[in-house]
C-alpha cells in the first residue's frame, strides 16, 4: 500500500445524503447506471454512498482501479450484488472465493486454450447461417431477441454438444425470470429469506427447478456417452492435481455459469451493435465494403478475423458503450487504503464500466460511436482499466476470446445479407440487471442487403 491506514483519518469520500434508514436508495432508480455516472462527474474519482446498511464506493480511475483488482486482490471478494445470484449461479467462478476457485478456474483453463475455442468457430458460422435460411425479406423482428436465440444456440452446441431443442426455450426464459427476480432483490431495502413462502420466491424457486432439472439431465446424459469436444466433457474429464474430479454440483454450478455468460453476454454486444449500426448508416456502409472484400459474400470464419479490424472495432466500441457488463463490486476483507481513504472491513467497492468507458479524458466524444477511434493502436495507449468490459485481474472473464471471435463471425456473417432498420415506434431504453439489456427489446425490419 502506497498510504499507511494509520496516517488517514476515516472521513468518507464525497457523495450524497440520503435517509436515515435507506440510504441513497431512492436516488438509484432502475437506471442505476445513470446514478454511477452522475456520481462520478460530481464526486470525483472516489465518491460514496449507501445502501440499507450497505456503505459503498464508486471508483472510477484507472489506477484506484487496477489497485482493487490487481494489487490488492486478495484482500477483496465478490460483494453482496454477486452474492444475490447464488441461488441461480450456485458457487461457480463468477461467484467462488479463494482456494476453491483458484482449483476451478484451473480445471476450468484447457476448455478456453486457444486451440479449443477456434475449434468452435465452424458451429457458431453454421448455426449463423441456419438463422439466417429462416428470415425472410420484410420481417419485423426483435433483434435482441434474435440474437438471444441464435447465442443460446451456440452456447447449447459448444457447452453441451447439443443441437437446438425444445428445451432451449424453455431454459432461456426460467433463466430471464430468475435474473429478473434476483436483481429486484438488489432494488430492495430489506431482503426477506428465499425460504419464505412469497409470490416472488415461489416464481423464483419455480424457475430455477426448471433450469436444474434441464441442466441436471444434460449432465446425467452426457455421463452416459463418450466424450466429445464440447465444454461439458472437458469439464468432466478435467482432474485436480489429486486426480479428483468436478462433482456433480460442481459441473451443474460451472455449466450454469457459462451458459449465461457465454450466451446473454455476447447477445447483447451483438444486438447494441446493431442497434448502433441501425442509427449510424455511414459507419455500416464500411463494414459491408470490408466484408465484401474479404468474405465476398460467405460466412466468416476464425482465420478472417485478423483481416476484419473494422469490425473487431465495431464490437469495441459498442462495448464502450453498451458495455455488456457495466458494474464490478468487491467486498473489502480487512481495512485498506483507496484512493487517500479507508475502505473498512465490509464496505464495498464499485467499478463501472459504464463511467469508465464515457470518460473524456480517455474517449473524446464519449457519446458518439465511433469505431474509428480504436484503428490506431488505442487499445495499447489506453491505462490498463479505461477499457474493460470483460473484468480483469486474476478473474477477467475466462471466455472473452470465445465471446470476441463469436461476436465477429457473427456479426459479419449476418450483417452480408441483411440490414436492420429501426422500427418507427420503436422505444430504445437500457434495463441494468446483472447484464444490460434493452428493456423493451430492439424491433426492427429485415431488409436483404442486395435489395
Amino acid at each position: 500500500m502506497s498510504v499507511s491506514i494509520a496516517t488517514l483519518s476515516e472521513r468518507l469520500p464525497p457523495g450524497p445524503k440520503g435517509s436515515w434508514i435507506y440510504g441513497n436508495l431512492a436516488q438509484i432508480g432502475p437506471r442505476r447506471v445513470d446514478f454511477f455516472h452522475d456520481l462520478a462527474r460530481t464526486y470525483g474519482p472516489v465518491a460514496s454512498f449507501r445502501i440499507g446498511r450497505w456503505r459503498l464506493f464508486l471508483v472510477s480511475d484507472p489506477e484506484l482501479i487496477q489497485q482493487v483488482l490487481v494489487t490488492d486482490a486478495r484482500s477483496y471478494i465478490k460483494h453482496f450484488g454477486a452474492r444475490t445470484f447464488k441461488p441461480l449461479l450456485g458457487n461457480g467462478l463468477v461467484t467462488s472465493e479463494g482456494d476453491f476457485w483458484l482449483a476451478q478456474r484451473r480445471l476450468l483453463q484447457p476448455a478456453f486454450l486457444k486451440a479449443q475455442v477456434l475449434s468452435y468457430a465452424p458451429i457458431m458460422s453454421e448455426l449463423t447461417e441456419a438463422m439466417l435460411e429462416k428470415w425472410t425479406p420484410g420481417r419485423s423482428v426483435d433483434i435482441e431477441f434474435e440474437f438471444s436465440s441464435l447465442t443460446s444456440a451456440i452456447a447449447l452446441k459448444t457447452l453441451f454438444g447439443l443441437d437446438d431443442h425444445g428445451d432451449r426455450a424453455r431454459i432461456d426464459e426460467s433463466l430471464r425470470k430468475a435474473i429478473e427476480l434476483l436483481t429486484h432483490r438488489l432494488d430492495i431495502a430489506v431482503q426477506w429469506p428465499l425460504w419464505l413462502p412469497t409470490p416472488a420466491n415461489y416464481q423464483l424457486r419455480r424457475s430455477l427447478d426448471r433450469l436444474n432439472a434441464v441442466v441436471d439431465g444434460f449432465i446425467a446424459e452426457k455421463k452416459k456417452q463418450p466424450l466429445g469436444n464440447d465444454l461439458l466433457s472437458t469439464m468432466i474429464a478435467a482432474q485436480h492435481e489429486d486426480g479428483t474430479r468436478m462433482s456433480s454440483q460442481q459441473l451443474r454450478d460451472e455449466a450454469m455459469t457459462l451458459y449465461l455468460a457465454g450466451h446473454e453476454t455476447t447477445a447483447l454486444s451483438l444486438t447494441w451493435s446493431w442497434y448502433l449500426l441501425s442509427q449510424n448508416p455511414q459507419v455500416e456502409a464500411k463494414l459491408v465494403e470490408e466484408w465484401r472484400r474479404v468474405l465476398g459474400g460467405r460466412a466468416a470464419q476464425a482465420s478472417d478475423i485478423a483481416s476484419l479490424p473494422y469490425t473487431s472495432a465495431v464490437i469495441n466500441e459498442s462495448m464502450r458503450l453498451y458495455p455488456p457488463v457495466y458494474v464490478i463490486g468487491r467486498e473489502a476483507t480487512e481495512d485498506l487504503e483507496l484512493g487517500g481513504y479507508v475502505v473498512k472491513k465490509g464496505y464495498t467497492v464499485l467499478m463501472s464500466q459504464w463511467v469508465s468507458h464515457r470518460d473524456p479524458k480517455y474517449f473524446p466524444e464519449p457519446e458518439r460511436f465511433l469505431p474509428e477511434r480504436w484503428l490506431d493502436g488505442l487499445a495499447t495507449r489506453l491505462p490498463k482499466f479505461a477499457y474493460y468490459p470483460f473484468g480483469g485481474g486474476q478473474r477477467l472473464c475466462i471466455g472473452v476470446h470465445f465471446a470476441l471471435m463469436e461476436a465477429v463471425i457473427v456479426l459479419a456473417t449476418v450483417g452480408q445479407k441483411y440490414r436492420f432498420t429501426l422500427n418507427a415506434d420503436a422505444v430504445i431504453d437500457i434495463m441494468p440487471q446483472i447484464t444490460m439489456p434493452p428493456k423493451y427489446g430492439i424491433p426492427a425490419t429485415l431488409t436483404r442487403r442486395d435489395d
